[in-house]
């Protein structure tokens, strides 16, 4: 041990912020355990595993210490280990020694660990049979990240190989606390620290809000759940295709994806994911175990019509910028900007890749790795993790349970893959708009006709809406966050806005041109367009100026639909009338228009919506 015992030091950053949360959670919060197995295939010896733990325990710095808080002061305090020795389970006796191992395993990751009192750290050897074993790692994440971890894996299995082999074990390769300790208070004292802050409350000074896909949880959670699935080695080998083509790192497929389902979820064009780093820039870093990770935002621009190619050159560069300042801490851009919650709450989903190589073997015996939890990263958690191993990847989805219910969960699981699949067969070329979400299943529960709705040989858009509002008035139509319309609500609505757009002059083979954010206004615009018998052309607010003056211009719309927010964001270069939708004149208006359905006056064969191509490859065209 480099550092002697009974040295009293400060905390890193990060372990300070773990500190203050734990302390506010308080002691039975197990949310900050890290830990993972590695299966051992083989005959391991245990006395000279339980040598080789022994020491390498003993060279690492971050396993001795406890904290402890005087004079409201917390520091850390370097403790002798004691007669402790790490735990021997033989489960080879159990009728299925592999349950009974994960029963044993789960149990352990679920026991909390008192800063100050406990051990922070714990080992055993798990033996289901003569030829398999399990090594259990947990830890509190306030002395080790997984950064961390496979540090101590790989130094325990190099030194058991030494020792199996009659070889000497050469001196410890770990750095030392203080010397992490030195790194990091230098950095904050440096004009580099100054440099990082102005970057990051630059960047965010605008305090953008998260487009999340799951509501903010109002609690810390004590538990996660979490769905885990694996793509193969084909599918990892066909990933790694993809992205020499695309000239980036696989990983970066993986934010793309995350970040397209987030803004089709969603609709924003401001999409910010949290982004994991090791906050290990040097050499001293790089070789010590303890607990540097970091959490930062990835601030992304998207469009519906942007080329993959796009984007993928975007996450390049923001994620090259990220990279450059990832030592400053998370938790001080929190307070800088003064942002709402806790770290994790403001930006979610959090996208951890984790590509280490645990290709480790015990003299000889191979390897592999399961992961039981990494701690408190987020509300909502994408974890892929390349062992290169062989094995393929391992893709986690861990969420908070107060706001995603398992069910809930497991959809988003199967819809991020259908989209990281997508994402890697797709051309550079291809807008992400093109992208479809939905799952096998998915699709076939929608393409599914009621059966409680008849099929006529020809029908409209608003005769079926119409049938199933008169058969459900109550049931739920449209949600959007907390607004929920019913059938009736919505038909209402949409019939009164039918009849004033009429009072305009409205019906068939009219161009009905709609500039409205996502909301449950915009169902009930669309829908009254069609009861008109017109078409609607979509416009996106967000889209360039140029791109909705030649939408405008080229399909020469009889009306535009906005709203007296969006008219200042639509180009003004345009001839076409504008009716806004929430002046009191409107309102008003509405008011004095009946809420039964208006006399058909359209065909199956009028047209129903005109949608615009990208334009990636010229100008955009208008399909009706």
């Amino acid at each position: 041990m480099s550092v002697g015992a009974g040295a009293t030091l400060p905390l890193t950053a990060a372990q300070r912020e773990i500190w203050i949360a734990e302390q506010r959670l308080g002691e039975a919060n197990r949310v900050f355990r890290v830990g993972e197995y590695l299966e051992i295939d083989g005959r391991v010896d245990p006395v000279l595993f339980e040598q080789a733990l022994l020491l390498v325990v003993a060279e690492a710095d971050a396993l001795h210490v406890r904290f402890v808080e005087e004079c409201g002061e917390v520091r850390q305090v370097i403790h002798e280990l004691g007669d402790w020795s790490p735990s021997s389970v033989d489960l080879s006796a159990e009728p299925d020694p592999e349950r009974a191992a994960r029963d044993w395993l789960d149990a352990a990751i679920a026991r909390p660990m008192n800063l100050a009192e406990d051990r922070l750290f714990e080992y055993a050897l798990l033996r289901l049979d003569a030829e398999r074993f399990y090594w259990y790692q947990g830890y509190h994440h306030a002395v080790m990240d997984a950064f961390g971890s496979l540090l101590i894996t790989r130094r325990v299995a190099d030194v058991y190989t030494l020792l199996a082999q009659g070889r000497p074990v050469g001196p410890s390769p770990f750095g030392s606390l203080s010397d992490l300790l030195a790194a990091e208070q230098e950095y904050r004292n440096s004009d580099r620290f100054t440099g990082d802050r102005a970057y990051w409350t630059e960047r965010f000074a605008d305090r953008p809000e998260p487009a999340g896909i799951v509501n903010r949880p109002s609690t810390t959670p004590e538990h996660y759940l979490r769905h885990t699935t694996g793509l193969d080695p084909a599918e990892l080998s066909e990933l790694r295709d993809a992205a020499r083509r695309a000239r980036a790192p696989w990983s970066h497929l993986v934010i793309a994806a995350t970040a397209v389902y987030l803004h089709r979820m969603t609709g924003a064009s401001t999409v910010v994911l949290g982004l994991p780093v090791t906050a290990r820039l040097n050499q001293v870093q790089r070789r010590t175990p303890g607990t540097a990770s970091n959490v930062l935002p990835l601030r992304l621009s998207l469009r519906p019509d942007m080329a993959l190619g796009e984007l993928l050159g975007q996450i390049w560069e923001r994620v090259l910028e990220l990279g450059s300042h990832q030592r400053y801490r998370a938790e001080d851009l929190q307070r800088d900007l003064d942002l709402p919650g806790h770290v994790g709450t403001w930006y979610a989903p959090v996208v951890n890749v984790m590509s280490f190589d645990y290709a480790v073997t015990f003299a000889g015996l191979p390897t592999t790795a399961h992961n039981l939890s990494s701690g408190l990263v987020g509300d909502l958690t994408l974890a892929v993790w390349d062992r290169r191993d062989g094995t393929g990847l391992t893709v986690d989805l861990n969420a908070h349970p107060e706001i995603c219910p398992d069910h809930e969960l497991a959809s988003h699981h199967r819809r991020l893959l259908t989209v990281l699949r997508a994402v890697t067969a797709m051309a550079h070329s291809q807008p992400i708009g093109q992208i479809d979400l939905l799952t096998d299943e998915e699709r076939t529960a929608l393409l599914a006709i009621p059966h409680d709705i008849p099929v006529e040989t020809e029908t409209t858009l608003p005769g079926l809406f119409e049938a199933r509002a008169r058969e459900h008035p109550d049931a739920a139509a449209v949600t959007c966050g907390q607004t929920t319309l019913t059938y009736q609500e919505l038909n209402e609505r949409a019939n009164r806005l039918a009849h004033l757009l009429t009072a305009h002059g409205i019906g068939p083979e009219h161009i009905v041109a709609l500039a409205l954010p996502r909301s449950t206004d915009l169902i009930t615009t669309i829908l009254a367009t069609l009861k008109t018998g017109a078409a609607y052309l979509p416009l996106d607010p967000d889209y360039p100026h140029l791109r909705l003056t030649h939408m405008l211009t080229d399909a020469q719309p009889t009306l535009l639909l906005t709203t007296t927010a969006t008219q200042p964001n639509l180009p003004t270069t345009h001839h076409t009338p504008v009716l806004l939708l929430d002046t009191p004149d409107t309102t008003t208006n509405l008011t004095h228009h009946p809420t039964h359905n208006p006399t058909p006056t359209h065909a199956p064969d009028h047209p129903a919506y005109v949608i615009y191509t990208s334009g990636s490859t010229g100008q955009p065209k208008g399909v009706v």
